[in-house]
C-alpha cells in the first residue's frame, strides 16, 4: 500500500495537464463543434474526477501529494477547475438532457422550432416520422453529406431527410445539391424539411421529382396533428 501511495503522490502533480485532453475531441471533424467541444468538457472533468480520488486516497493515506505549486495555490487552481468545468458540464448535460425529452404538445409555433438547436431540431424531425410509422435512422453530424435522417416506409422504401433549421428562403440551389444526393444514395426520394419557406424557383424545380417539402408553417401544423395521435396527413 505504501508503494502504491508513493507512485500516485508522483502522479498527482501531473493533473495540470488535464485541460490537454481536451483537445483531442476537437480535432474529430465528423461531429460538429459544439458536440466536440462538449466531448472536451467531458474528458476533462471525467479526468479530474479520477484525480480528485488519487487526492483523497493520499490525503486518507495521511500523506502530502508532490506539488509543483505552493499548496494554498494547487489547492484552489485544482478545485476551481473542477468546479468550472463540472459546471459546464452539468448544465451542457441539462440542457441536452432537455432537449430529448421535446414534447410535441409544447411545439406550437415557428418561434418554438427556432428556440431549438440544430441538432434538436432534427431529432424534434426524427420523432414525427417514428410517430407515424416510418423506421427512423438519425445520421446528423457534419459529414452526413447533406443527409440528417434516414427513414423507411411501409413499403420497404428508402428515403433521405434534410432539415434546415433557419429563417428566410430556401432556394433552388439546395434543391439541386439535394437531387444530387439522393441520386448519389440510391433513395426512392427525399424530403426537405425547413423552418423557413421555398422560393417559387425551388418549388417549381422540385415539381415532378420525387422530393417532398415542408416549410416551417406547413411542419408546425403537422407536428400540432401528430401530437393529438390524428395526423392524417403523413409526410
Amino acid at each position: 500500500m505504501d508503494a502504491l501511495t508513493a507512485i500516485i503522490s508522483i502522479l498527482y502533480p501531473f493533473w495540470l495537464l488535464i485541460p490537454l485532453l481536451g483537445l483531442r475531441p476537437l480535432f474529430k471533424k465528423d461531429q460538429p463543434f459544439f458536440e466536440r467541444f462538449r466531448m472536451g468538457v467531458r474528458d476533462i472533468f471525467l479526468a479530474w474526477m479520477v484525480w480528485a480520488l488519487l487526492w483523497r486516497f493520499i490525503i486518507w493515506r495521511n500523506r502530502k501529494p508532490i506539488m509543483i505549486l505552493t499548496e494554498s495555490v494547487n489547492n484552489t487552481a485544482f478545485l476551481l477547475l473542477g468546479a468550472i468545468i463540472g459546471a459546464i458540464y452539468l448544465l451542457w448535460t441539462l440542457w441536452r438532457w432537455r432537449n430529448k425529452r421535446i414534447r410535441l404538445s409544447h411545439l406550437k409555433t415557428l418561434e418554438d422550432l427556432m428556440a431549438l438547436s440544430p441538432e434538436a431540431f432534427e431529432r424534434l424531425v426524427a420523432k414525427v416520422f417514428a410517430f407515424q410509422g416510418y423506421q427512423v435512422n438519425h445520421v446528423g453530424g457534419t459529414s452526413d453529406h447533406g443527409v440528417d435522417i434516414i427513414v423507411k416506409n411501409a413499403q420497404g422504401e428508402r428515403w433521405i431527410v434534410q432539415c434546415k433549421r433557419y429563417r428566410g428562403s430556401v432556394g433552388e440551389p439546395v434543391l439541386r445539391d439535394l437531387y444530387g444526393t439522393l441520386l448519389h444514395e440510391g433513395a426512392s426520394g427525399a424530403y426537405l424539411i425547413t423552418t423557413g419557406t421555398f422560393t417559387q424557383g425551388a418549388k417549381d424545380w422540385a415539381d415532378g421529382k420525387p422530393i417532398i417539402l415542408q416549410d416551417g408553417e406547413e411542419f408546425v401544423n403537422l407536428i400540432h396533428e401528430t401530437s393529438l395521435g390524428s395526423a392524417s396527413r403523413r409526410l
